[in-house]
């Protein structure tokens, strides 16, 4: 009875910390602090602050290719699966973000592995309308050293990643990014 208690214990003390720093396995070393966490700029290892080009999935089944660096848009990319409780959370504030900015800012909202049916149900059933791409196979997670989600990017028309976010993050937060892109 004592290990099962133990074992009961050390579940829930192990959902508290997702559901407090976002879903996945580990978080990269500067989301410790509360000054990196408020605003993580440029920490991708070897990436010197220049966003990487990767392609995405459409919901009709095509390929979305997006290079920032080339394309001379500013582009929020927020990478997050259904079942994540903070991605969750944070939707309903990206949605409206993303509606706000529409035709100012490049916003897209990519799902983690998971299958066009399920995300495409998500969506639907919680009236979402912002664009979202498919990262089928975890390949552009993968590009963007996804470590834990949700992980968000505010990218600037130059291609120079400005905010990294790991955790759910605010419209706040974002607006504050699209500040530091406009000077």
């Amino acid at each position: 009875m004592t290990a099962k208690r133990t074992m009961q214990g050390l579940m829930g003390a192990l959902m508290a910390l997702m559901l407090l720093s976002g879903c996945g396995l580990q978080a990269d070393d500067a989301s410790h602090s509360v000054e990196a966490k408020a605003e993580q700029t440029a920490d991708m290892e070897g990436v010197e602050g220049t966003a990487p080009a990767f392609k995405a999935t459409a919901f009709d089944g095509s390929d979305v290719a997006i290079n920032a660096a080339m394309d001379k848009k500013l582009y929020v990319i927020n990478f997050w699966a259904t079942w994540c409780p903070p991605c969750r959370a944070e939707m309903p504030e990206l949605n409206e973000f993303a509606k706000k900015h529409d035709g100012e800012v490049t916003f897209y909202a990519i799902n983690l592995q998971e299958p066009k049916d399920t995300v495409d149900k998500f969506l639907k059933d919680n009236g979402y309308t912002m664009p979202v791409l498919l990262d089928l196979n975890g390949e552009a997670a993968d590009i963007y050293r996804v470590r834990a989600i949700p992980t968000t990017y505010v990218i600037d028309r130059d291609g120079t990643i400005l905010l990294k976010k790991i955790g759910g993050t605010t419209a706040a937060e974002l607006e504050t990014a699209l500040l530091r892109a406009a000077k």
